[in-house]
């Protein structure tokens, strides 16, 4: 009887540190797209154009965000999800508040990462600059 309570204590144990070693949203899409870390826990930041390409030559670069949903989902998630990238003040905004593959598609790579249950992030374009917050939806 003591093996068994104790089994299950231990896989139960490891399971919560598996949760917790698992990479934010953001930690996940930022890779993919070339994002990197700021000084601010849970906030990635890059640019579109970088380097002397950026300072000697211009350029022109271009960004775009996609949604899909994730299993079967409600009317209301369908109507969420419509509405989860906008363009507001010169700024799009894709905000990740429910399970939902959030793709997107720039100069500087290509990044697909499913949100799941309970994780929030918010992924902002203005101008050249890209920027991911976990744990933020407005």
């Amino acid at each position: 009887m003591k093996w068994i309570i104790a089994s299950a204590v231990l896989v139960t144990g490891s399971t919560t540190l598996a949760q917790q070693n698992t990479p934010s949203f953001c930690a996940r899409l930022a890779p993919q797209i070339g994002l990197h870390a700021a000084s601010t826990p849970g906030l990635y930041e890059g640019r579109l154009i970088s380097g002397l390409k950026a300072a000697f030559i211009g350029g022109s670069a271009s960004i775009a965000f996609g949604v899909e949903s994730v299993g079967d989902v409600s009317p209301g998630d369908e109507a969420a999800l419509r509405k989860a990238c906008s363009v507001k003040k010169a700024e799009y905004r894709c905000v990740v508040d429910r399970p939902m593959v959030l793709m997107v598609s720039s100069s500087k790579g290509d990044g697909r990462v499913e949100a799941q249950a309970g994780e929030k992030a918010l992924v902002t374009t203005k101008g050249m600059r890209v920027r991911c917050a976990d744990g933020v939806t407005s």
